[in-house]
């Protein structure tokens, strides 16, 4: 327990003053804290719409995009309200722990209720993510929250606080958070968002306010110095469980044993000896008979191999400086260096667990070769951190963690021949060399180098893309003209198979007269007066070869078909089709048009050259087109629109196989024929209406262009696979799990 009297406070001016001053003290802090939450909790709103837009962007959940835009929403227009509730159950959760503190009573509306309520799976689920929130804030603010627990433990007169029973903990603020969600957002999915946005944009602004309410308590002289012990345990969690008989009753759970602990365990089992400190041959002798090396003489050895390899040890070394740079485990060399006989037993054990993580790391099929050697570089940073610093393995957050984190995200995207002949590599190289070169005992470089690495991905990325650009062109040129010839088409067949034409005549329009309509389509657009005149010309030609019953009609012809001349050279021109072709439609044109003027009598047959063909059943528009290049030179071939999004409806969630899902940067591992290993490959490029997709590996070797339909065919195939934005596991969590389980599995009996 920790002493509540101490230095300063014996002195203070409060202390002989009643409870009256510490009551005033008390709501000064409730006022304080009140005010400061009250406005990040408006902060938090008022960039709630940017936030939620940005994190509707990045996902491709479709139900998580309605929820992100539904608290959008909510945010705005309930915000004075959600405001106010806060502010209310905030001062409500004071009071109540206050009066609970002092041991008072309180009315009954006061209480706390929540106990005695039966509530669903869902709200006691949201509960616990509150409560997890809380811990966490808890661990961030520990130092702030140590000092401020004593503190106003003298205000409320309990020298035994309890953490979370203090007014103005992560419980209060959590639990009052909470029931404002619960008072003004219906629904736990979106009171789930609401949470997020609490994490995202307050959680970090508390330590702050613990200080300023730390340093409140210290200028009125409330424990003006602390001692620092122990810090103080949070309650042991409880969980029900039935008897045979049925009984139902609670037992405490065994706090959750950190991963290096149970690593020590299995250690010392294996090794029959104990996790202990200690030299393994007596006082001031290492575990392999050495003289003890520890603490800083220790790590300025390991920094001296860090720089210079391990040759630079002396006696017992037995790699040259350049084997720290490939991927071989100079960690196990190490043990048998004067370096690893002097360390002791509890260095002996972090060395040893560090030696497996890099085991580990290099058995991992889906790094290359190549990424291995950088990631391996790392070792003895990787080691010195380890043993100045056993967070490592209990942190998730710690610097050198997420350094490990963000390499291993890279390499598993990287393509199984990366090597030193790519110009990724030397880039990657010359960041991790800074931190080899630099880290002497500073963790923070290690959030640098990743800051930095995870820069120059960003710029890879950019560059890639931006080096796509000419296929990104070709591929929406590709597109553009596919579009043009559907539509194009979809025009001529509504025509031509209402009525029967002339065989010269249905040639003319399915051949030469759609390639203009491409042009116009491309160039100008389907609601353009080009296009409009096109359709418009067209019909004037079918409607000039039908028969002419009447003498208006044939007059109507005579006068249309100069101009309808006209019309059509123009046209062919702009088209470009060669004179031949237009001189043998005219001359054919004009014996169709002589023989409907010349028919003998009203309601006689026109005397046709040739008789007119029925309509088709259905036109075959599956052969390419060759048109003038609407975009340059010469001639281009134009295939139909393959896979347009309104033939390949899928209506399946993103991960799977909807390609209306896929988005820019999204990665996936790619199957080749005769390939074992599948190549990771990032979607660079879509086309606006989601017909083509370009894909390229980091090597940059080659780029991978996709219709719609292959991508549908290759998705529902498993020979391409999304690959996680954010792995549910990191990387070296996942790592060090592996680690684990083999020594469970080696130490388990046969």
């Amino acid at each position: 327990m920790l002493t509540l009297f101490c230095m300063g406070f014996a002195e203070s001016p409060l202390s002989m003053q009643g409870t009256t001053a510490f009551d005033a003290l008390l709501t000064q802090c409730r006022e304080l804290a009140s005010t400061q939450l009250d406005a990040a909790v408006a902060g938090m709103l008022a960039r709630a719409d940017e936030a939620l837009t940005e994190l509707a962007t990045k996902t491709q959940d479709r139900e998580a995009q309605k929820r992100y835009l539904e608290v959008k929403e909510l945010a705005r227009t309930r915000r004075a309200e959600f405001e106010k509730a806060f502010h209310q159950r905030f001062l409500a959760e004071f009071q109540q722990r206050t009066n609970k503190a002092r041991k008072l009573g309180g009315s009954f509306s006061d209480a706390d209720v929540s106990m005695l309520e039966l509530v669903a799976d869902d709200d006691l689920e949201e509960t616990l993510k509150f409560n997890e929130m809380a811990a966490r804030l808890r661990r961030i603010c520990e130092d702030e929250l140590m000092a401020l627990d004593q503190r106003v433990g003298v205000l409320v007169g309990d020298a035994d606080l309890q953490a979370e029973a203090n007014p103005l903990s992560p419980n209060a603020v959590c639990d009052a958070y909470k029931q404002a969600c619960r008072q003004t957002i219906e629904g736990v999915p979106l009171r789930e968002v609401f949470l997020r946005l609490f994490d995202d944009l307050v959680a970090d602004g508390l330590r702050a306010i613990y200080k300023a309410l730390n340093d409140l308590l210290v200028q009125n002289a409330i424990l003006p110095k602390i001692r620092y012990g122990a810090p103080k345990k949070e309650p042991a969690k409880k969980r029900k469980v039935k008897d045979k008989d049925g009984t139902e009753r609670e037992i405490e759970e065994p706090p959750a044993e950190d991963m290096f602990a149970a690593l020590q365990k299995l250690l010392a089992t294996a090794g029959g000896g104990s996790a202990g400190g200690g030299g393994g041959g007596g006082p001031g002798v290492g575990v392999g008979g050495a003289p003890l090396l520890q603490g800083a003489e220790l790590l300025g050895s390991l920094t001296q191999l860090q720089l210079d390899g391990l040759a630079a040890l002396g006696a017992g070394a037995t790699l040259p400086a350049g084997a720290v740079a490939g991927g071989t485990n100079i960690l196990h060399e190490l043990k048998s260096s004067a370096v690893g006989s002097g360390m002791g037993q509890m260095d002996a054990m972090t060395l040893d667990i560090v030696a497996r993580l890099f085991d580990q790391l290099f058995d991992d099929p889906k790094i290359p070769l190549g990424a291995k050697g950088l990631i391996g570089r790392l070792q003895i940073p990787m080691l010195k951190v380890a043993i100045a610093d056993k967070d490592l393995f209990g942190k998730k957050d710690h610097p050198a963690r997420l350094l490990l984190d963000t390499l291993g995200e890279i390499a598993i995207r990287l393509p199984a021949d990366f090597n030193t002949d790519s110009k990724l590599f030397g880039h990657l190289e010359t960041i991790l060399q800074e931190l080899i070169t630099g880290y002497k005992d500073d963790i923070e470089i290690f959030g640098i180098v990743r800051d930095q690495l995870i820069e120059l991905m960003r710029r890879e990325d950019e560059r890639i893309e931006a080096e796509a650009l000419a296929a990104s062109e070709r591929v929406v040129q590709e597109e553009a003209l596919a579009v043009a010839k559907t539509a194009a088409q979809a025009a001529v067949s509504a025509r031509v198979q209402t009525q029967p034409l002339p065989g010269p005549v249905l040639e003319f329009i399915i051949e030469q007269w759609l390639k203009l309509m491409m042009l116009i389509h491309v160039r100008r657009g389907p609601a353009s007066e080009p296009w409009n005149r096109a359709i418009e010309v067209m019909d004037q030609l079918i409607w000039s070869v039908q028969p002419k019953e009447t003498v208006e009609d044939r007059r109507k012809l005579a006068t249309t078909v100069p101009v309808l001349l006209k019309s059509l050279a123009a046209g062919l021109q702009a088209a470009g089709a060669e004179d031949a072709v237009r001189e043998t439609f005219f001359t054919e044109l004009m014996r169709f048009h002589t023989a409907i003027l010349s028919a003998p009598t009203k309601g006689a047959a026109a005397p046709m050259p040739e008789a007119p063909k029925a309509p088709p059943a259905a036109l075959d528009f599956s052969t390419p087109v060759t048109i003038r290049n609407p975009f340059g030179e010469g001639q281009v071939q134009v295939k139909g629109l393959e896979g347009d999004p309104e033939e390949t409806v899928v209506n399946v969630a993103r991960h799977a196989t909807d390609p209306d899902a896929l988005r820019v940067g999204d990665w996936f591992e790619w199957k080749k024929a005769g390939v074992e290993e599948p190549l990771p490959v990032r979607l660079i490029f879509i086309t606006p209406r989601k017909t083509r997709y370009i894909f390229c590996d980091r090597n940059q070797k080659e780029y991978i262009e996709c219709t719609r339909n292959e991508v549908v065919r290759r998705l529902r195939s498993a020979e391409a696979v999304l690959m996680d934005e954010e792995p549910e596991v990191p990387f070296f969590e996942r790592i060090m799990t592996s680690v684990l389980s083999k020594m469970k599995g080696a130490a388990a009996p046969a």
